[in-house]
């Protein structure tokens, strides 16, 4: 098919975007598809090159969605809304970001993830439980949706008590990049967003008035206000922006890799011989399903790409998703290979400055949930033919996955 026979925003697409990938890739790998107002960027090797190239790609999300100064959002966000996202972190250019990531990285602090890893076998074991008591479950509700919005919360030294409703709240405001909402949806998720972001201050405000102050995150966040390094709006907009990301690329993977897992049962037996190729598999599962789909870039001066010619201010979707089946990069794209060499040079995470600083937290907590999933049972199946996706161009998360298992 031709790139022209396929609508990016149409439900069957989004529920199965590869072969328009594929067509991308191979027909047009610059282009602005039918009914969208970003160009979108689809071969590996092209998608790092604008990842590495902060001087002539701009990261700024306000900047990407209010491009050419009219004062409009792009599709994927509304035009009739004076509302636009936070500059922080992975939405911001340098030197300002150099400056955000050192204070986020300072927060999770040097060995972060063996810190965190009894905390997460904790809350493996505890959902795993459920899941073999009950034996058929919705794997998302029961347990993808479940550890990674309480893990979050414990790294931000947030009670878990509103756990569900954080995740509701950041779930909303991922759909607001879905390119598929209403005017109306638009506006009860835009509220809802400023609902977030006072309950994000509120639990801001508080940690700064505990005593002894929080550490990990939250702490290096109240000392980069107290040194005057970042204002208390940009700290709590990190604090949402953590909780956002944090909460759904996890929840995202762990249901893709059960999902996977149970379609594949040359794989499933596989790992269940050779264990130690569970990390291998995490990797693949992030290459073939991004929890990402892509992300944004605006570009700060006029170019030529592929025969097209970008002007300033043009807006680019970087396609993670498609550049990791790019059979230029990948042999056999299309199939998980638990030997796979360079598996971890996929660009589910991004990559360059913006490489996601939550990596490594996202690859331990499924290599648990893998390893317990395969050591606590005998075998793993779907429970059922129903398990779509979100509406969503932006994110690849099942909505559902009904799954039998059976406990050793």
């Amino acid at each position: 098919m031709r790139v022209s026979d396929f609508d990016p925003f149409s439900a069957e697409t989004i529920e199965s975007p590869y072969a328009f990938y594929e067509a991308l890739r191979e027909q047009a790998p610059l282009v602005k598809p039918k009914g969208a107002d970003c160009y979108y960027l689809s071969r590996y090797e092209d998608i790092k090159q604008v990842t590495m190239d902060p001087e002539r790609f701009s990261s700024n999300i306000v900047a990407i969605l209010l491009a050419g100064g009219s004062g409009k959002l792009s599709t994927f966000v509304p035009p009739h809304l004076p509302f636009a996202p936070p500059d922080v972190l992975a939405l911001q250019d340098p030197p300002i970001h150099r400056v955000q990531r050192k204070i986020a990285t300072a927060g999770l602090g040097k060995g972060f993830v063996q810190v965190l890893e009894p905390q997460v076998r904790e809350l493996v074991d505890e959902h795993m439980d459920a899941v073999l008591a009950a034996r058929e479950v919705d794997w998302m509700d029961a347990f993808a949706f479940q550890i990674p919005i309480a893990l979050t919360l414990d790294i931000l030294s947030i009670p878990r008590d509103d756990a569900m409703k954080a995740k509701a709240w950041a779930d909303q405001a991922i759909s607001l990049l879905s390119g598929v909402n209403t005017k109306r949806g638009m506006l009860w998720k835009v509220l809802n967003g400023f609902r977030f972001y006072d309950w994000c201050k509120k639990r801001f405000e508080e940690a700064q008035a505990r005593d002894p102050k929080p550490g990990f995150m939250m702490g290096a966040l109240i000392d980069a206000v107290t040194e005057g390094k970042m204002s208390s709006g940009e700290a709590t907009a990190t604090v949402m922006q953590i909780i956002i990301a944090g909460s759904d690329s996890s929840a995202s993977l762990m249901g893709s890799m059960v999902r996977l897992l149970a379609q594949n049962p040359r794989v499933q037996e596989e790992l269940r011989a050779s264990p130690a190729l569970v990390p291998n598999f995490v990797e693949e599962v992030l290459r073939l399903e991004s929890p990402f789909q892509g992300h944004f870039r605006k570009a700060k001066v006029p170019l030529e790409m592929h025969g097209q010619k970008l002007e300033e201010n043009d807006r680019i979707m970087l396609l993670w998703a498609a550049g990791n089946r790019d059979p230029r990069k990948w042999d056999k794209p299309d199939e998980i290979d638990l030997h796979r060499k360079g598996a971890r040079q996929h660009l589910a995470f991004g990559h360059g400055i913006h490489l996601c600083l939550g990596a490594p937290i996202g690859r331990m907590e499924g290599r648990i949930a893998m390893e317990q999933l395969l050591e606590r049972t005998e075998w793993v199946e779907l429970a059922g033919d129903d398990f779509p996706h979100r509406k969503s161009v932006f994110v690849r998360t099942l909505e559902r996955l009904p799954v039998r298992v059976r406990p050793k």
